[in-house]
């Protein structure tokens, strides 16, 4: 489905609603604040209802350090330059 957009990303969370559904999802996985003495990491997860590992995470890019917390990251990221054409959002 096609949206107006005067640049990459999306106007709203609303807006966002309306758009082609994502197939995969890129989330953060934190240690810090638990026992576990392991990288924090980004973890890729199957989205698509028709695929066999669907809901399941498929790939886990760790940090290079304990301790190191991922932020800034999700709807920020992608929104934020919404009125930019001079943007790309990938």
């Amino acid at each position: 489905m096609a949206h107006q957009c005067c640049g990459p990303g999306y106007e709203s969370p609303q807006a966002a609603m309306t758009a082609e559904r994502k197939q995969l999802l890129y989330t953060i996985a934190l240690c810090t604040g638990t026992s576990i003495q392991e990288p924090d990491y980004l973890a890729t997860i199957d989205s698509d209802p028709t695929s066999p590992t669907y809901s399941q995470v498929i790939h886990r890019l760790p940090m290079p350090y304990i301790g190191d917390e991922l932020h800034h990251f999700g709807w920020n990221a992608c929104s934020s330059c919404h009125d930019d054409t001079s943007k790309s959002r990938r």
